[in-house]
């Protein structure tokens, strides 16, 4: 249960980080919507996400592991889906000029704005699992 509890806290605190700073990701509901959002990723988390690795075993085996971030974005898809408060919308890169290199304004659309933004949410719930990680006596 505590197990839980910790996952649930931190996927809360990242779906409001991701709500604050990431450009695609919108809550529409505030904070009950984070909630239901957190609640919603938590338990896919749990228990679709092992299913979906091992449906993606041939596939991650194929390809050396390079796909295992697959299976996040499916999670987090799914979620979406299940709450209707949770929106990724299209964002556009406004570009990027440096005396080096120049990257130029695009478009991030469906299913980019999904990898970009279940990544961010991935990495963002993976830093605060490392910050809060219980201490072993």
């Amino acid at each position: 249960m505590k197990v839980l509890l910790r996952a649930f806290l931190i996927n809360v605190l990242s779906f409001i980080v991701a709500w604050q700073y990431f450009p695609t990701v919108i809550l529409e509901g505030g904070f009950e919507d984070v909630l239901l959002a957190a609640l919603a990723l938590t338990v896919l988390n749990k228990f679709l996400k092992p299913v979906l690795k091992l449906v993606l075993i041939p596939v991650n085996m194929i390809t050396f592991g390079l796909l295992r971030w697959v299976a996040a974005v499916l999670v987090f898809y799914v979620t979406t889906e299940l709450i209707t408060g949770l929106k990724v919308i299209p964002w556009e890169f406004p570009g990027l000029a440096t005396n080096f290199i120049i990257f130029p304004k695009y478009l991030i659309g469906f299913p980019l704005n999904y990898v970009v933004s279940a990544l961010f949410v991935v990495v963002l719930t993976r830093v605060f699992t490392w910050v809060f990680k219980r201490k072993d006596s």
